[in-house]
C-alpha cells in the first residue's frame, strides 16, 4: 500500500467530483492490486462555494464524507510532494492511499473532476443536416418568393407541367444558408473559446 498526497489551488466540481468517487469500486480490480485507491481524504474547495470541504471516501464501502473545515486540518508532512508556497496558494490537497498508485495517474483521475476546457465545435456540413432542421428551414422559409413558373396550392409546390414537391424550390438553396449562418456561429464561438483562459488544476495561481 502506497500514499500519494498531491497539492492544487484550484476548486474542483462537485458532481464530477462525487461520481468520479462513486466510479472508483466498479474499477477495482482483483490481484494483481495495482492501480487499486482504497481510500481518499484531504481538504478541497468546490466551484460552488468559498468554504473548504473535508472530505473523506472508503472504496470498498462506497462510503463519501464532505463536510466543512472547522479548523484546517494538519496536511500530511511530505516534503516531496508539497509545493506550497509562502503565498499558501496551493491551499487544497488529496491523500491517495492504494496499490502501486503513480502521482502522474493519480493527477489525471483528479483532473476530471475539475472544470473542463471546452471543445472546439466542428463545422456543419449539409449531410449533417438532422430531419428536425431540415423541417424547420422548411417552416420558416416554405412562403419565400417562388421561381418563375411555380405556384404554392397552400400545401404543396407546383411547377406549369403539373410536377408537385412537398418542398420549397429553393430549398436547396435554403440549406446552403442555413449552413452558412451555422457555421458562422461555430466559428464565433471558436474564437471566442480561444481566446479564453485555461489554468490546469494543478497551476500556480499568479
Amino acid at each position: 500500500m502506497v500514499q500519494i498526497c498531491v497539492w492544487f489551488g484550484r476548486p474542483l466540481e462537485k458532481t464530477r467530483f462525487v461520481a468520479k468517487c462513486k466510479a472508483i469500486q466498479s474499477s477495482i480490480k482483483p490481484s494483481p492490486f495495482s492501480g487499486n485507491i482504497y481510500h481518499i481524504l484531504g481538504k478541497v474547495k468546490f466551484s460552488d462555494s468559498e468554504r473548504a470541504m473535508e472530505v473523506c471516501h472508503n472504496t470498498l464501502a462506497n462510503s463519501l464524507s464532505i463536510v466543512p473545515v472547522l479548523e484546517g486540518p494538519s496536511p500530511p508532512s511530505d516534503s516531496r510532494s508539497t509545493p506550497q508556497d509562502s503565498s499558501g496558494q496551493q491551499e487544497c490537497y488529496l491523500v491517495f492511499i492504494g496499490c502501486s498508485l503513480k502521482e502522474e495517474s493519480v493527477k489525471d483521475w483528479l483532473r476530471q473532476s475539475a472544470k473542463q476546457k471546452p471543445q472546439r465545435k466542428a463545422l456543419k456540413t449539409r449531410g449533417m443536416l438532422t430531419q428536425q432542421e431540415i423541417r424547420n428551414i422548411h417552416v420558416k422559409r416554405h412562403l419565400d418568393p417562388l421561381p418563375a413558373g411555380y405556384f404554392y396550392n397552400g400545401t404543396q409546390f407546383v411547377n406549369f407541367f403539373g410536377d408537385k414537391t412537398d418542398f420549397h424550390p429553393l430549398m436547396d438553396q435554403f440549406m446552403n444558408d442555413y449552413v452558412e449562418e451555422a457555421n458562422r456561429e461555430i466559428e464565433k464561438y471558436n474564437r471566442e473559446l480561444d481566446q479564453q483562459e485555461y489554468h490546469d488544476l494543478f497551476e500556480q495561481k499568479p
